[in-house]
């Protein structure tokens, strides 16, 4: 039987040509192919009340988190810095306890590139705010491409763990954030690092939480070991 996979809807801020209204809930659709090329059945999650989650889960063999806005610096306790982007409290007051739940419940979870940070923030971690001005690297490399999202821009080193049997020991990514995850949640460890030293995936010990920073569903076409991330994560619900 086919596995159903939500996946966690973002939000247009501003009124959309399709509807003419604010607020209209979305989810990409590269992320819904791949859950589907990796056998899955995936499900739009749009942002609900907290009082709702429990009955979601029970419904869900898994749960993607998707790219989107910053997370908001006031749930890992910090103040926005000027150079903190758009936010939206209303999808972290979502998937914050969502993650929180999905853990207890052993639901699995797989996170890209926001994902990654609302997951480690949910989990007890932090984020920077801004890689350009608090990442201490002379080093830094460009993080935010601006080559197409389906073409690779920088590789990832990727330590023994399940994502290295999903990509191997080297990945070459795409590349689309200024947030990241500064102080890993101490139910995770890092397993992958860009050339710089910033981290590009964690997960915790039995991969029932998986996260990246780069976006693997505009590569998977291209790039099968992108694939096998989706594939491994279906496989693991």
């Amino acid at each position: 039987m086919s596995k159903v996979i939500g996946i966690t809807a973002d939000v247009f801020l501003e009124a959309t040509a399709v509807i003419n209204q604010q607020q209209a809930d979305f989810v990409p659709r590269p992320a819904v192919n791949a859950i589907l090329a990796a056998g899955g059945v995936p499900v739009s999650l749009p942002y609900l009340p907290e009082d709702k989650i429990d009955i979601l889960l029970d419904k869900l063999d898994g749960i993607l988190i998707t790219g989107g806005p910053d997370v908001d610096p006031t749930f890992m306790g910090e103040e926005p810095i000027p150079e903190l982007g758009t936010t939206n409290r209303n999808r972290d007051l979502f998937e914050i306890p969502l993650i929180k739940k999905a853990v207890a419940k052993h639901v699995p979870i797989l996170g890209i590139c926001r994902g990654a940070q609302v997951i480690n923030v949910a989990l007890g971690g932090s984020v920077y705010q801004d890689l350009a001005v608090q990442y201490d690297a002379p080093t830094l490399l460009k993080h935010h491409q601006n080559a197409p999202g389906d073409q690779p821009t920088h590789h990832v080193k990727v330590e023994e763990s399940a994502l290295q049997k999903s990509v191997g020991t080297e990945s070459f990514v795409n590349s689309r954030h200024h947030q990241a995850i500064k102080e890993p949640a101490p139910s995770v460890k890092i397993v992958a690092e860009a050339p710089d030293g910033v981290i590009e995936a964690i997960e915790n010990e039995d991969a029932s939480v998986q996260a990246v920073q780069w976006h693997p569903e505009n590569l998977w076409q291209q790039y099968p070991e992108q694939l096998a991330i989706f594939k491994d994560f279906v496989d693991r619900t």
